[in-house]
């Protein structure tokens, strides 16, 4: 699989868990994946997810999957090493925008 498909695999799986933790009916939604790498190599994901259901934005936490291959924190640093070794960009964060009519938008941030 070529970086492209591989990268947006990852995207279109974390964009699945937002949707996922978000209730029927909520009309969009956004969620921010901060990324943390040690000198040491230890890592860290925190997340930040809000919605709009009725005209209100609304906090919620990501559902936690059982597989622990499918959770943020597995999922995001494959993210960011694979976009680091194609382009060598290194973002800290990233930021996924889902429309009322379904399309997803990420958007990385770099420091």
């Amino acid at each position: 699989m070529n970086p492209i498909e591989e990268q947006r695999k990852l995207i279109h799986q974390l964009s699945a868990l937002v949707v996922e933790s978000i209730p029927v009916g909520a009309t969009s939604a956004d969620c921010r994946f901060d990324y943390f790498k040690g000198p040491d190599g230890a890592q860290s994901v925190g997340t930040e997810l809000h919605y709009e259901l009725d005209g209100h934005r609304v906090s919620a936490r990501l559902l936690r999957r059982p597989d622990r291959a499918e959770r943020p924190i597995r999922l995001v640093p494959q993210l960011h090493a694979l976009m680091k070794a194609h382009t060598g960009g290194d973002w800290v964060a990233l930021r996924l925008a889902i429309t009322p009519s379904g399309c997803v938008s990420a958007h990385f941030e770099y420091s």
